[in-house]
C-alpha cells in the first residue's frame, strides 16, 4: 500500500486547495466551520488509511500486529506461551514441634524482597524438629523465582499454625517461573516456523517439540549425534526470560530449569519424536565467567559515587557496582553455547559483547552527532575489557555451557 499523508498534511493539503476556492477564506481562524470540517476530513482520512495499512500488514508474520499474530499462531497449533508459576521441589525446611501433622496447602509463605506469596504442595510429620516440603508461587512469572544462596534464603510463615515456626529456610531452588513470552520472541517462533516445516525430526522440529511439552521451556538448542548416531541431545532452558528488568531490580536469574521440567519434558519427546531418534533432554551447565574491566570513571565520580535514579538504578548502587551490574547483564543474555563468532566455529563468549553493553548504559561519551551522552546512565569516560577468564578476550564455550557472571573485577585504566 502507497504512502499516506498524517492528519496535519492532510490538513495542509486541504486548506491549500481550499484557498484557492475561497481566497478571503481565514484558514488560521480556528473557529472557522471550513477549518473544523478540514481538519475532522483530514484527520478521519488519515487513520482510515493507516489502519487499512495495518490490516493489509496482518496476514504475514512479520508485520502482524499482536491479535493478528495469535490467529495466526493458532492455525499453526502454536500458541504464545503464558506465565508460568515457580516451584520448589523439597525446598522448604520448616521448624516445629515432633509429630506435628502438615497437610498441602496449610502454609502460607511470603519472600520478603519479592512480596511474592508460596504455599506447600506437599506435607508431612515434623520429626527431628523439621519438615521440608515443596512449594510452589502464587503469583505467575519470574518474579517468583528464588535461587539457592549461601547463606541460605529464608521464607517467613504467615499464621502459622500451632506447632509450626514463623521462618522457613531455602534449601533448594523455586525455579521454573516464567513471565508471558513477548510478542518478538513469539514472533520469532512462528516465522521459524513458517521457514522450517516439520520434517519427520529435522533439526529445527526439536525446539517446536520442546515449546509444545511445556510452557515452562524457554529456549532450546538441539544438537544431532551428541550421544552417537540416531541421538538427539536438547538442551532446554526455563525461568527468567527478562533479564533486564530482573538484573536492574536485583530479582533472582534462574534460567536452569527443574529435574521435574527436564523429565516432563523427556516424557513428551519419548512420546512424540519420530522413532528412529533418540533424543536426551538436558539441563546446561552455568559457567562462571570471570571478567575485569578497567575504567576511567567521568569527571566528578568516583567508585563510591551514587547515580540518583530510581528508574535505572532503583538499588542505589554505586559506580563500582552499576560496572559489575552491567557485565552480569550480558552474560546472563547468551544462549546456550554461546554465539557464533565470523570464521571461527563453536560458540563464543565475546569480550567485545560487554564492551558494547557498557557502552549503551554507562557510557559518557558524548554522541558525535547530537553531542547527548551515550549511556542511560553516564557515569564511564572510558572502559577496556580484559581478557574472560584469563585466557582471552573471546573466550571459547562447549555446547552444553550457558554463561553466568563469575568474579567481576574493576580495575582502573
Amino acid at each position: 500500500m502507497p504512502n499516506f499523508l498524517a492528519p496535519s498534511a492532510a490538513a495542509t493539503q486541504y486548506f491549500g486547495i481550499l484557498k484557492s476556492l475561497k481566497p478571503s477564506l481565514n484558514i488560521n481562524d480556528q473557529n472557522s466551520d471550513f477549518v473544523i470540517r478540514g481538519k475532522a476530513i483530514a484527520g478521519f482520512g488519515s487513520g482510515l488509511y493507516g489502519d487499512l495499512a495495518k490490516i493489509n500488514n496482518d496476514p504475514f508474520i512479520s508485520t502482524a500486529r499482536p491479535a493478528a499474530l495469535t490467529i495466526l499462531g493458532n492455525d499453526y497449533g502454536i500458541p504464545q506461551l503464558g506465565a508460568t508459576q515457580a516451584a520448589g521441589a523439597n525446598a522448604a525446611q520448616i521448624p516445629g514441634t515432633n509429630g506435628t501433622v502438615v497437610n498441602p496447602g496449610d502454609l502460607t509463605l511470603l519472600y520478603a524482597p519479592t512480596g511474592v506469596i508460596y504455599i506447600n504442595t506437599t506435607g508431612g510429620t515434623v520429626a527431628s524438629g523439621v519438615l521440608i516440603v515443596s512449594v510452589q508461587a502464587q503469583t505467575a512469572g519470574q518474579i517468583g523465582n528464588v535461587a539457592l544462596t549461601s547463606p541460605p534464603d529464608t521464607l517467613q510463615i504467615v499464621g502459622p499454625p500451632s506447632g509450626i515456626g514463623t521462618t522457613a529456610t531455602l534449601v533448594a531452588a523455586i525455579s521454573d517461573g516464567t513471565d508471558p513470552e513477548t510478542t518478538d520472541s513469539y514472533r520469532s517462533r512462528l516465522l521459524i516456523r513458517r521457514q522450517n516445516a516439520p520434517a519427520g525430526g529435522n533439526e529445527t522440529d526439536y525446539p517446536q517439540f520442546a515449546f509444545a511439552a511445556s510452557s515452562a521451556v524457554r529456549t532450546s538448542v538441539a544438537y544431532r549425534f551428541a550421544r552417537g548416531l540416531g541421538t538427539v541431545a536438547d538442551y532446554i532452558t526455563a525461568g527468567t526470560t527478562d533479564i533486564d528488568t530482573a538484573v536492574t531490580q536485583g530479582q533472582s536469574i534462574l534460567r536452569i530449569p527443574s529435574s521435574d521440567l527436564l523429565a516432563a519434558v523427556q516424557a513428551y519427546y519419548n512420546a512424540n519424536v519420530p522413532l528412529t531418534d533418540c533424543p536426551f533432554i538436558y539441563a546446561p551447565t552455568e559457567l562462571p565467567i570471570n571478567v575485569t574491566v578497567n575504567v576511567i570513571y567521568a569527571q566528578g565520580l568516583t567508585a563510591t559515587s551514587v547515580p540518583s535514579d530510581p528508574v535505572n538504578n532503583p538499588l542505589n548502587l554505586n559506580c563500582m557496582q552499576l560496572v559489575q551490574r552491567e557485565v552480569s547483564r550480558v552474560l546472563y543474555k547468551y544462549q546456550v553455547g554461546g554465539r557464533t563468532l565470523p570464521g571461527k566455529s563453536g560458540g563464543w563468549a565475546v569480550g567485545a559483547d560487554i564492551e558494547d553493553g557498557i557502552d549503551v548504559y554507562l557510557s559518557a561519551v558524548p554522541n558525535q552527532n547530537t553531542g547527548v551522552l551515550n549511556g542511560i546512565l553516564p557515569i564511564l569516560a572510558d572502559w577496556q575489557v580484559q581478557n574472560l577468564n584469563g585466557t582471552a578476550v573471546d573466550y571459547a564455550l562447549t555446547q552444553n555451557q550457558l554463561p553466568a557472571p563469575g568474579v567481576i573485577t574493576i580495575g582502573s585504566i
